[in-house]
């Protein structure tokens, strides 16, 4: 999903906190470049278990972070304070200088509202999948830019395992993609199902229509994400590193303390470094909401 790069007005540049691209990168990671592994290998099935497992405990976070910048055609580095939760909620607050609020971009999942710092002004609206494009120019949809910034997303739903292969310094990569037949029994509605079941298994050629790469360090860490399009064209890539424990919800989790997005459409990267971070939910619905009073707005 790809789209024609507009010009960005300084505050929505202010609170582009991901940005998608870097030409650099190759444009497809459709075809394993590692020592291909039988789909059901035993480590495949130990990690994949214990990550989804990670992905269920991990609802949300509250934080700061800095955050860097950088394409073709701008540069920006500003810590940003940052809510997120699970399936589609966020709030974003830019820091401006001398620590003025510069913008707020909150979601509740539905509806979003966001806060110019400059005019004083309020937009309201409606979410829709180009709501961080619009906003921001982030070619991503908001509950991707939730799984990531949690450093645990989720594999998209209805994929199943398209293929395993151990890749350098012994990390191993798990393909996802979609069914042709979306309707096979067990699959379809059973989603988790797809993702562990043999009965659901693909062959690794599926990739070549989309879908997406989780790859595992030695230590079942998880430290790149690659999101395939339709094609088989890279969308974007998530780079998890610094791990480092973090106070979870029970007991203390290993969480990505430097997390970085790149795609190969514009030519941009994002780098988010975490200074501060309290996982754990639920969260107060007002964290996702502006409120009405004390300025003017207007409905998008």
């Amino acid at each position: 999903m790809i789209r024609k790069t507009a010009s960005i007005p300084i505050a929505a540049l202010l609170l582009s906190f991901l940005v998608v691209g870097c030409r650099t990168l190759p444009q497809s990671a459709a075809s394993p470049t590692g020592i291909p592994l039988e789909i059901d290998d035993v480590r495949a099935e130990r990690v994949l278990a214990s990550y989804l497992e990670q992905v269920d405990a991990r609802s949300g976070l509250r934080g700061s972070a800095r955050v860097k910048l950088t394409g073709p055609d701008f540069k920006l580095n500003r810590p940003q304070r940052i809510v997120v939760e699970r399936p589609a909620r966020l709030r974003f607050e830019v820091i401006g200088l001398f620590d003025q609020l510069a913008a707020v971009l909150v979601t509740d999942g539905g509806r979003f509202g966001y806060y110019d710092a400059s005019n004083g002004e309020i937009s309201r609206g409606r979410v829709t999948s180009t709501l961080l494009w619009d906003l921001a120019q982030i070619d991503l949809d908001a509950e991707e830019a939730v799984g990531l910034l949690l450093g645990a997303p989720a594999p998209s739903l209805g994929v199943a395992r398209a293929g395993v292969w151990l890749e350098a310094n012994d990390r191993i990569a798990l393909g996802f993609a979609w069914p042709r037949d979306r309707n096979r029994k067990g699959c379809e509605l059973e989603p988790e199902r797809a993702l562990l079941d043999a009965a659901c298994f693909l062959a690794t050629r599926a990739l070549d229509a989309g879908g997406e790469i989780f790859v595992f360090d030695g230590d079942g860490r998880l430290a790149e994400l690659r999101a395939l399009g339709a094609d088989g064209v890279v969308r974007f890539r998530a780079f998890f590193e610094d791990y480092a424990e973090r106070a979870g919800a029970d007991s203390a989790v290993e969480f990505a303390n430097r997390v970085t997005i790149r795609s190969p459409g514009v030519g941009a990267e994002a780098r988010f470094v975490w200074k501060r971070v309290m996982l754990g939910g639920p969260l107060s619905d007002r964290l996702f909401t502006l409120p009405v009073r004390g300025a003017s707005g207007r409905e998008g």
